[in-house]
């Protein structure tokens, strides 16, 4: 292999001598722009918008319509507002509907100018029309009715400078209904990523960005490189295979993100890929410009410097404290949850680990607590490595990674946790996101929840693929609970240093866990220390860990032994740890501002209000609110009116002067009265006051006691001790039925009796100032005291609740009733709680109003959705679960507002499970023939012929072993012998002797009964008649062809080439030939097809990075179909009958199976020792070994293998290519097999029936879809 590795690097640099990299887009490709178009131009300046430019034509943006839009200096476009001001903090996603292609400060007072304009150019329509239809298969007849463009050409960065411009241009594209965008960069035009920076010396500016956001937070897509000083890549790379091309569907995403082209998409490619920045003279530039560019045979990789860790491609600076931003969304114990804002931050130089989560629903609050690995893993990524070869998370990673994490309850329950982290942004903070799906063991409001500290082990089992299980233990009130933690986590990783271990093992100690729920902040607060080490040999602390403290880790010296060592935090012997009081010391790390919180083991910083930072560090928290600071209780929001920024204050304060102050409430409204105080009306004062209850002093809202002599007082004894809030003293009051100064009272002669005649609405009170009781009208009735009369809720309609009625009560008064359903006297009513209306959903159960106790609600039980009064049964979306049958689909239903499965035509189900109609040959055995058998494939039954007969199992015939043979290679000859296995086998015997060729692939043609094969040594394929006569060369100029595959139906040879990386289709005769697939291949081998479906199927088993990939027999709809648990996949089969796809695998030394689909793969047999080809023969696999002499094989099923068939005398070697030979070909058809599907050159099937008339290599495109005429006889 090595050899005919060097030949091609020969031929391709021989090739490529005359060569040239080409980036970015000529200005003669930009659509066209300037005055002269028409063109508006944006003035001369800094910081800039567009007046609102109202389009002929809508633009889609997500699912929204617009009729209008803005153009902004600063590289970019806004919807719905102009955002003409550069901030340095504006990081994408910014919550603003935005297009942007170079988000920066922009500054043309220097140089430079931005033109747009809309048009409907019927030129420029169909070149984007071309555009659109070729990259997107969705769209193959999309006609733009619109575009319009916006150029940025030659601008500068502020401030002033014209020394470097940057020229790049937007164009949208629309016929109202659905929109794409195009990003053009223009060659060598992109040539500054940051300016100056307004706020030099406070904030820099972050790198240039690019990307999309919708304006509400959930969706939004950065292209690669944005916010990164290698953004300038925009203008080299792309995604349709032109430089500095990049093209998206923007609209009409039916709830979805920006969607990229799926077809045409390949790597941007000059002449041959691996000549480009395949070695460090080239691709240096890749690595972080702390590491160093290593060169290996088949590549490069990069290796951060010390002191710097990383993965080479970033390196970050040891000690540099980390942050984390992130959203968490999902669904926990029934309660779904959008958007909640994460943050952490890590001590490095410890490893500590500090993660918030916020906005936490208070109804899964304690209960997430369990679930601390949401910040653990933070705490792999940046854990402190410890002694030779440690590597953290960060080491193998750089910060970009997705990571699933299956969490398994002793009580059954389960919890499924993905995250995906996008590495640093332009604020050189990492980014992740994290949904949670799943059930938890039920917390009460109030129960203590702990975790235990746990070790786990990360396994590096492939590259870019590490696994982790681990016990864990957490504690609800001291009683312990077991569960279990399984990891995978997937990255990408240089390939071509073969010195890495490939069983890299790292153990991970976690300690001083800290689990808290805040229920007044909603805030989930996880901390931990993390220690990782490489995991070799013996552990003495497996035993010995028992005679050290629960507080410390017991650590390894060598030969055997151990020591014990309290943790962090803790102090003692190691034997015995106390916990360090470290808040109670003189140095305290917190800051000023903070407060400090003693936990086990450790310590808490939490910054005061009005402050923002970890603890250790807290700053004011001020903000910018355009030119001026939002004082405290206030916030920023963007005015429509004004169409700027503006300070209002924060709900529940109001505006006074220059001040946001409380809103203050009477007692009436909110219960703010002290205990042993009461509401009362201030007839002098107009208002509601709280005043203490007789025998209490106070100011009736902080506080009301009984004084004693000690506060001053020296009343008379038929006097109170009252406190005064005017005079903010105690002083003396007489008791009602006595007058004086309090010091001495006496009592009122005679009491006045005109309370003996108040109104039954009004109430007897006493007058402190006349000191006389008179009668006053209660609240709600109007009048003297002697007559009230209720107040008419016509004259006042405030005095009604919103939820009530002003109605005549019979007397020709108005009065305020409550509206059905609400509870109340009118002038205050409240909805009235299930258990009186009795209207929840039979799905829902009515529980009491957490914030009312005298109330309830309705909530939907587990397993259903919804606001209580409807729950409809939760059922996961198939877009996002592919949990459908395989007879199925997954359909957007409009009825659901979802994706549903929904059965294929001629099934019947509900879509989860479908069934043939009447096919099923376990329900109705006469289906199968009688020499077949009915077996179960995955989950569905079907017939299969049994041994030594052939056929589609509903109808067998006996295999004929003259006609039905298998045919293999051992190097430079080729052999039959019959799958029978009879020792009188006449027709065994060597058919071709070719002593100058290595022959390691092998296919047959049941049309015309000749067998072919590949030669690696002269890079051709070959054929011959079945006795072995007729000898020729069919194609000729390949370099290393290890697979070949004949569609017998279309009369086509697909042929893969290791040497050329390509994988290449010619008509039967080789006349007529197309490469199909040229990217992203590394070591091809074997190739089957699925002529009737459409479909093709290669192993890659490039030793970086294994693969089985599909894709439609036209090249097209490429995709991964197995890359996990691969090491050496050589050869591959497929069955017609039960749509399986077979392959052995030299690494691992198995025999797999996996349906078409991609459902049931499973394992046939671990006894495989080195599997190099293998094949179907009824029910049957046979494959060719290097290490055994004869044909092993085994029934499809699984079980123990068969007994090896003898090999055939004249021959030597290894075996290599194997493949069965039938008399009569496979029932199946498709559209080329008749008339070559009307194609005039080569005709290719594709699914679903289909076919494309496809040009080969050497005849121009104009006559690629030509259809050739039959001529009348």
């Amino acid at each position: 292999m090595h050899s005919w590795i060097s030949l091609k690097l020969f031929v391709l640099l021989m090739l490529c001598i005359n060569c040239e990299y080409v980036s970015g887009v000529p200005k003669r490709l930009f659509f066209p722009y300037g005055e002269d178009r028409g063109d508006s131009v944006l003035p001369a300046a800094d910081d800039i918008s567009s007046n609102e430019y109202q389009l002929q034509k809508d633009i889609v943006f997500y699912d929204a319509t617009y009729s209008s839009i803005f153009v902004n200096l600063n590289g970019h476009l806004s919807l719905g507002t102009d955002l003409p001001i550069y901030q340095p903090d504006l990081v994408l996603p910014i919550n603003f509907k935005v297009i942007a292609a170079f988000l920066a400060d922009i500054d043309t007072r220097g140089t430079g100018a931005v033109y747009y304009r809309e048009t409907q150019e019927l030129a420029i329509l169909e070149r984007a029309a071309a555009d659109i239809q070729n990259h997107f298969s969705k769209f193959p007849t999309f006609e733009p009715t619109s575009l319009f463009i916006a150029t940025w050409d030659n601008v500068g960065y502020y401030n002033f400078s014209s020394e470097k411009t940057n020229t790049f241009q937007i164009v949208i594209a629309t016929d109202g209904q659905d929109s794409f965008v195009f990003f053009n960069y223009l060659t060598d035009g992109i040539n500054w990523v940051t300016g100056e920076g307004k706020l030099r010396g406070v904030a820099a500016d972050p790198p240039a960005q690019a990307g999309f956001d919708s304006g509400e937070g959930r969706l939004h897509m950065k292209l690669p490189y944005s916010g990164t000083f290698a953004v300038a890549k925009l203008a080299k790379e792309s995604n349709i295979n032109v430089p500095g091309v990049w093209i998206y569907q923007i609209g009409n995403l039916r709830g979805g993100n920006i969607v990229g082209p799926d077809v045409n998409t390949g790597d941007v490619v000059i002449f041959e890929p691996e000549l480009v920045g395949q070695t460090c003279l080239d691709g240096a530039e890749t690595c972080s410009s702390n590491a160093q560019c290593i060169d290996f045979e088949g590549g490069y990789c990069c290796e951060c410097l010390p002191p710097y860790y990383g993965n080479g491609q970033r390196c970050l600076e040891p000690g540099s404290p980390q942050r984390l931003n992130g959203k968490i969304s999902g669904v926990l114990n029934g309660v779904t949850f959008d958007d909640l804002d994460m943050h952490s931050f890590v001590v490095t130089k410890d490893g500590r680990a500090y993660t918030a989560i916020s906005r936490v629903p208070p109804e899964i609050g304690p209960h997430m607590l369990t679930l601390n690995t949401v910040g653990g893993i933070i705490g792999w990524l940046f854990a402190l490595p410890s002694g030779v070869g440690a590597k953290n998370g960060y080491m193998f990673t750089g910060g970009y990674f997705n990571r699933t994490a299956r969490i398994q309850y002793q009580s059954g329950a389960s919890v499924l946790i993905n995250q995906q982290f996008f590495g640093h942004d332009a604020l050189n903070n990492l980014r992740l996101e994290t949904r949670i799906n799943g059930t938890v063991p039920d917390i009460g409001t109030g129960e203590k929840i702990t975790v235990d500290d746990y070790k786990e082990e990360y396994r590096r089992v492939s590259p870019g693929y590490i696994r982790s299980h681990s016990d864990r233990i957490y504690r609800v009130n001291n009683v312990a609970f077991k569960y279990t933690w399984d990891h995978t986590i997937h990255y990408t990783e240089c390939r071509h240093d073969s010195g890495r271990n490939l069983t890299d093992t790292m153990r991970l100690s976690v300690s001083r866990n800290f689990v808290v729920y805040d229920d007044n902040d909603r805030v989930v607060r996880f901390a931990m220390s993390n220690k990782i080490g490489v995991l070799t040999g013996a552990d003495p602390c497996r035993e010995g860990v028992q005679n050290c403290d629960v507080n410390a880790d017991c650590i390894p010296t060598g030969e055997g032994s151990y020591r014990c060592e309290c943790r962090n935090g803790f102090e003692g012997d190691g034997r015995t740890c106390s916990d360090i009081d470290e808040c109670a010391g003189s140095v305290i790390a917190c800051d000023v501002n903070a407060r400090c919180y003693n936990v086990p083991g450790s310590f808490q910083c939490q910054c005061l209000p009005d402050f923002k930072g970890d603890g250790r560090v807290c700053i004011r928290d001020v903000q910018l609110c355009g030119n001026e600071v939002c004082v405290e209780n206030a916030r920023c929001v963007y005015d429509q009116e004004i169409q700027q920024p503006k300070c209002e204050c924060k709900p529940g304060f109001v505006q006074q002067q220059s001040a946001c102050v409380v809103v203050s409430f009477s007692c009436n409204e909110v219960e703010i009265c002290a205990k042993n105080a009461e509401c009362v009306y201030d007839q002098l004062e107009k208002r509601y006051r709280c005043e203490c209850l007789e025998g209490y002093s106070g100011d009736g809202e902080d506080s009301c006691t009984k004084p004693g002599l000690e506060e001053g007082c020296n009343c008379d004894p038929n006097a109170d001790c009252l406190y005064d809030v005017q005079r903010f003293g105690y002083r003396c009051q007489c008791k009602e039925g006595y007058t004086g100064d309090g010091a001495s009272c006496t009592r009122i002669a005679v009491l006045p009796s005109i309370c003996d005649d108040c109104h039954p609405n009004a109430q007897c009170v006493f007058n402190q100032t006349s000191q006389q009781y008179q009668c006053q009208c209660s609240e709600g009735f109007q009048g003297n005291g002697y007559r009230c009369e209720p107040v008419d809720c016509v004259v006042q309609t405030q005095l009604c609740d919103a939820n009530a009625r002003c109605v005549p009560d019979g007397t020709g008064i108005y009065r305020c009733v409550c509206k059905e359903g609400y509870r109340g006297d009118g002038r205050r009513c409240e909805q009235e709680g299930c258990n009186v209306a009795n209207d929840c959903d039979v799905n829902a159960q009515c529980i009491p109003d957490p914030s009312d106790t005298s109330r309830y609600f309705c909530r939907c039980i587990q397993g259903f959705e919804g606001n209580g009064k409807v729950c409809i049964r939760r059922v996961v979306p198939c877009n996002e679960v592919n949990n459908c049958s395989e007879f199925a689909e997954c359909v957007y239903d409009p009825n659901a507002l979802s994706y549903r499965c929904r059965c294929r035509r001629g099934y019947d189900g509900n879509g989860f499970t479908c069934t043939a109609r009447g096919d099923n040959c376990r329900e109705n055995p006469g289906l199968c023939d009688p020499n077949a058998s009915c077996l179960l494939n995955v989950d569905t039954f079907v017939c299969v012929c049994n041994q030594n007969y052939g056929g589609d199992g509903k109808s067998c015939l006996p295999v004929s072993d003259e006609t039905n043979f298998l045919f293999f290679s051992r190097g430079y000859s080729l052999h039959r012998v019959t799958a029978s296995n009879r020792e009188e086998d006449v027709h065994k015997s060597r058919l071709l002797y070719v002593p100058d060729e290595l022959i390691v692939a092998v296919d047959s043609d049941c049309v015309d009964h000749k067998y072919y094969w590949s030669d690696v040594f002269k890079g051709r394929v070959s054929r011959a008649n079945i006795d072995g006569s007729d000898k020729e060369v069919v194609v000729q100029d390949l370099q290393s062809p290890e697979g070949i595959a004949i569609d017998w139906l279309s009369r086509n040879i697909y042929i893969t080439d290791s040497g050329l990386d390509i994988i290449e289709v010619t008509n039967i005769n080789g006349s007529i030939r197309k490469t199909l697939i040229n990217t992203n291949l590394k070591d091809p081998r074997a190739i089957v097809i699925d002529p009737q479906r459409g479909e093709m199927y290669w192993t890659d088993w490039f030793r970086g990075g294994p693969t089985i990939e599909k894709a439609y027999m036209d090249g097209s709809n490429r995709k991964l179909f197995v890359n996990t648990d691969l090491s050496l996949p050589n050869g591959l089969t497929i069955d017609y009958t039960t749509q399986q796809i077979c392959w052995g695998d030299a690494g691992v030394k198995k025999i797999e199976c996996i349906r078409t689909d991609g459902v049931g793969r499973r394992v046939v047999t671990e006894n495989a020792p080195y599997p190099f080809d293998i094949t179907f023969f009824g029910n049957t696999l046979y494959w060719s070994d290097w290490t055994i002499s004869g044909i092993p094989n085994i029934n499809s099923d699984g079980g123990n293998r068969n007994e090896n068939l003898p090999l055939p005398v004249g021959g030597n070697g290894r075996l290599y290519g194997i493949t069965s030979v039938r008399e009569y070909c496979p029932r199946l058809s498709n559209y080329c097999m008749r008339n070559n599907g009307g194609c005039r050159f080569l005709c290719l099937p594709t699914p679903n029936g289909g076919r494309t008339c496809a040009c080969p290599d050497n005849i121009a495109p104009e006559r690629c879809n030509e259809i050739a005429k039959v001529k009348r006889k």
